[in-house]
């Protein structure tokens, strides 16, 4: 819903993500500009290569924007 009110805002997908969306958390890589890959400040995250995996698997292409 966010994306669809805010169309130009950056939205990035962070810590809980694996807790609170469970199976469900690949469906967030669709409304997300981003995502925070492996641990976080406070807390673990699921291993780099299962976030690479998602992303490869849903065909999405991880790039590096460089500003």
């Amino acid at each position: 819903m966010y994306r669809f009110a805010n169309p130009a805002t950056e939205l990035r997908i962070a810590g809980g993500r694996e807790l609170h969306l469970g199976s469900l958390q690949p469906l967030g890589l669709y409304a997300a500009n981003s995502i925070f890959v492996g641990d976080y400040l406070t807390t673990a995250g699921q291993a780099p290569d299962a976030d690479y995996q998602m992303i490869k698997d849903l065909g999405f292409e991880v790039t590096r924007n460089i500003e």
